[in-house]
């Protein structure tokens, strides 16, 4: 059985390193979590899918901010 704590105003699950290999994950991975119908899904993420996903956000933020770094880049006026 897990067990989920708090610290301050964070919450941790806590599980045993064989829970965590059972699911492929390992100390120091960094890992995906997903919520959908009250169900948490967490699964390891390789080297490429944690850069498809960096890649996608970074697209993500530059679109939303574009206008203000077009801004920026006509420097001072």
């Amino acid at each position: 059985m897990e067990q989920v704590i708090t610290i301050g105003e964070l919450a941790e699950m806590l599980n045993t390193e064989e829970v965590l290999k059972q699911n492929g994950v390992s100390l120091d991975d960094k890992v995906e979590v997903k919520i959908a119908n009250r169900t948490m899904t967490v699964r390891s993420l390789n080297n490429d899918e944690r850069a498809e996903k960096l890649d996608a956000l970074a697209r993500t933020l530059f679109e939303k901010r574009r206008d203000a770094y077009l801004e920026l880049a006509k420097g001072p006026q």
